[in-house]
């Protein structure tokens, strides 16, 4: 490394010196030769006290990190609710994750201090004081979906790094680090490779600015951990500190300058912050898949973790653990039809091997097997398909288990109090399999209840429940339902995503409220706001105050018609159904009031609505005709003279125009006289404006179909209409004609066939029971007839 580098002379800075009285030893996180040569450093300096980089407030949770029952991965879960706003204003929930595998140094150190009986304890800042001395967007309040305390980001997009790889002509950061470090570094002793990490790590940080450095709050937390140093160095002789590399050089500067500053710690509630030992998985652990930090391929890496402990020489674990990962990846092949030959396997042995001699590593790593898979497995072209075993390794790799915390006196509430509900309503969440239930809505005494925590474990995205069948209140639909049928299945997910919301309450009902509510205060569109509500109402919340007045807000200042239609539709479901579900809403007829109020003013605009949201604003207006026939009533004036004022526009929709005359009509018979002049001016207009009626009659039925029964009027229309189109054009309209008629029930139909039969003095039973014509034979029947009609003229010819 000194040699590629050419600054040897960087790692004289900081001394590493068994004679001193404390040594900061540097690594990279879930790295295993840093947790090799750390576990040789501690039994060659015997330390009175070790002292970890992490949130000190996680002290309580490191035996049960180090209990034998214990599976990694594991992680520490922080939680930090900022009530006090000591933050921002906002008053947000933060969180994020400290991961171990049985790779990570920091596990190592605890576990060897633990078998050598020697105090072991973290040392950075708690995780809500991290927070507070973070600039917004830096560190752990950027604006990443997921955070991770162990992220070592800097020492990976350095541009020290990108030169490095340049120079030695290596693809990435990750090739680099595990030709020169992972695998050099078990030939070096622990001096020199603690000297060649400085070396990296010093040279990455001179990249930073003092700037940088106090936004993201590392100068913060190195202060804190040099504070800690220097007090453990009060009462022992040798103190061991074990750190992120990147912060070596900073910690090292404190302790020798001895300008370390005094602090006060703000005082908070186990309400506001806290911490969990929680199970962790070996995808969210992975660099590429997780929470980007960390190192890649975890599995492989904890693999090579355990030759290492289990060995007394470390020549060939690697090559060694990466045959087993070939071997695996040739069976994985064969399960999955992937034709892998014997010659195919040795191939790529040999391949690898090569590799590795020709780029000078002393062991076969992991990217000299994805180039020998790539070489011997892969035939022709590399494509998607074709590249499936290089797929299948990286999953080996990468790993799919899920940990175990063994203590269960340190499991998280909203875990706690998924296991108590299940416990209550019978549950079954330890088999392997999907469970089905019923669920009877109304006439048992937990149905409801059951029902409500199936909608909560969906609302927070555990993967736990899934309705086949009942009501469905999102889209409207299968609402006189009485049952649901739920299938369930307990899944490594389900504790992950409760865990992800145990800032949001200890309890999932508080969670989902917490949820619903911060969903609310960011949302800006009526429509996701009452598809909040109607979660709510199935979730058996009541919204606060401050929900609701969130919610009225939302629909003050949306503009859109659509989305505060959407909405008004939702509103009245839920009004509908209040009483039914034994359920009191409050907030849905106040916000459907505000809807209505909203529509009303914007309904006259809608006229020439575009094609696209036809429908929907013909659903709109069936939705307010419904709101002021069965409950609003003092709209219904409003509602008139906003429909009169959309018939008065002089461009609009054939289709809208219909349904407002319809609805009218319905309000009022004497609008009739309105809808027939209206027909009466398609019937007069050009070809385009009486293909046009067709659209109208479509409106004016599905929002009125009795207008048809009161006389003959429209039926007469409407045969005037088909009877003035030619054949193309009556083709044209068909579909409309159709859907026209498509809403009459049975009984109307065979009422308009007997009015439709007196116009041309036919029979009306005939015209119902008259089978159709075949319209595709009727058309070669007409071909036939023509080409008869030419050979009998041919043949009379002279």
């Amino acid at each position: 490394m000194d040699r590629i580098s050419g600054y040897s002379q960087v790692s004289e800075i900081i001394p590493f010196d068994y004679s001193q009285p404390f040594l900061l030893f540097p690594v990279r996180h879930h790295s295993p030769v840093c947790s090799w040569q750390l576990i040789r450093a501690i039994k060659e300096y015997q330390p009175d006290v070790i002292l970890i980089e992490g949130p000190e407030n996680a002290n309580d949770m490191i035996g049960v990190l180090t209990d034998e029952r214990t599976k990694l991965p594991a992680a520490f879960y922080y939680y930090y609710k900022d009530r006090k706003k000591l933050i921002s204003d906002e008053a947000e929930d933060y969180k994020c994750y400290y991961p171990f595998i049985y790779a990570s140094p920091e596990y190592n150190a605890l576990k060897t201090a633990a078998a050598m009986d020697i105090e072991a304890r973290f040392i950075d800042l708690p995780y809500s004081e991290i927070l507070i001395t973070t600039a917004v967007n830096k560190g752990l309040r950027s604006n990443k979906d997921k955070h991770s305390y162990t992220d070592d980001s800097r020492l990976i997009y350095s541009k020290f790094c990108k030169k490095l790889c340049e120079k030695t002509d290596l693809r990435t950061f990750e090739e680099f680090w595990e030709k020169y470090f992972e695998i050099e570094g078990l030939r070096l002793s622990v001096q020199d490779f603690v000297q060649q990490m400085y070396t990296y790590c010093i040279i990455t940080r001179n990249d930073e600015t003092e700037d940088d450095l106090a936004a993201d709050g590392t100068l913060a937390r190195e202060n804190h951990m040099a504070l800690r140093i220097k007090e453990a160095l009060k009462d022992n002789k040798k103190v061991l500190a074990i750190t992120g590399g990147f912060h070596s050089l900073g910690l090292y500067e404190l302790l020798k300058s001895d300008n370390i500053q005094k602090e006060k710690l703000h005082k908070l509630s186990q309400k506001d912050e806290g911490c969990f030992p929680v199970a962790y998985s070996y995808e969210a652990a992975d660099a590429l898949s997780g929470y980007a930090s960390g190192i890649q391929r975890p599995y492989f890496y904890d693999c090579v973790m355990n030759k290492l402990i289990h060995c007394d020489d470390p020549a060939g674990v690697y090559s060694d653990t990466v045959l087993d990962l070939l071997i695996g990846t040739v069976r994985a092949c064969d399960k999955h039809d992937i034709p892998v030959s014997m010659a195919d396997a040795s191939a790529a042995q040999s391949m690898m091997s090569g590799l590795a001699t020709l780029r000078g590593c002393h062991e076969c790593g992991l990217y000299e097997l994805e180039d020998a898979i790539t070489s011997s497995f892969i035939k022709g072209e590399k494509t998607i398909s074709s590249a499936l075993p290089i797929d299948l390794m990286h999953k080996l790799a990468t790993g799919d288990k899920t940990g175990h915390i063994g203590d269960i006196n340190h499991v998280p509430p909203l875990i706690a109090d998924f296991e108590k509900q299940c416990k209550r309503f019978r549950l079954k969440i330890k088999t392997v399999t999907p469970n089905k239930t019923e669920v009877s809505l109304f006439t048992t005494a937990n149905g409801m209840e059951i029902s409500r925590f199936f909608h909560r474990m969906v609302f927070l995205g555990t993967d736990f429940a899934q309705r086949t069948k009942g009501p469905d209140l999102h889209r409207r639909k299968d609402r006189s339902r009485v049952r649901e049928e739920w299938v369930y299945k307990k899944v490594p997910a389900t504790d992950v995503a409760l865990i992800d919301h145990t800032a949001d309450g200890f309890t999932i009902e508080e969670a989902c409220r917490t949820c619903a509510s911060r969903t609310l205060r960011h949302e800006k569109h009526c429509d996701v706001a009452a598809h909040i509500l109607v979660d709510c109402f199935q979730m058996g919340l009541e919204l606060s105050d401050d929900d609701k007045a969130c919610a009225e807000n939302i629909l003050n200042s949306d503009g859109d018609f659509f989305s505060v239609g959407r909405g008004l539709r939702h509103f009245i479901t839920l009004m509908e159904l209040q009483q039914l579900y034994n359920t009191e809403f409050s907030a849905a007829e106040n916000c459907a009031k505000r809807c209505m109020t909203r529509i009303i003013t914007a309904l006259p605009d809608m006229a020439s609505v575009k094609d696209d949201h036809i429908a929907e604003c013909a659903a709109i207006m069936y939705a307010m005709q419904k709101a002021v026939t069965d409950g609003f009533r003092e709209y219904r004036q409003d509602y008139e003279n906003a429909l009169l004022s959309l018939c008065g526009k002089s461009d609009k929709d054939p289709f809208v125009y219909g349904t407002a005359l319809g609805i009218l009509y319905a309000f009022d018979p004497h609008h009739r006289k309105l809808a027939e002049q209206a027909m009466s001016s398609y019937l007069k207009g050009d070809r385009n404006v009486q293909i046009q009626g067709a659209e109208f009659l479509h409106g004016l039925f599905n929002a009125a179909r009795d207008i048809i029964m009161t006389d003959d009027s429209f039926i007469r229309m409407t045969d005037t209409l088909i009877c003035g189109l030619d054949y193309d054009d009556f083709i044209e309209i068909l579909p409309s004609m159709k859907l026209a008629f498509s809403c009459f029930t049975p009984y109307e139909i065979q009422q308009t066939a007997t009015a439709v039969a007196k116009l041309y003095d036919a029979d009306s039973a005939e015209l119902l029971t008259e089978k159709t014509i075949n319209e595709r034979l009727y058309s070669f029947g007409e071909k036939i007839d023509k080409e008869i009609v030419k050979l009998l003229s041919e043949e009379e010819k002279p």
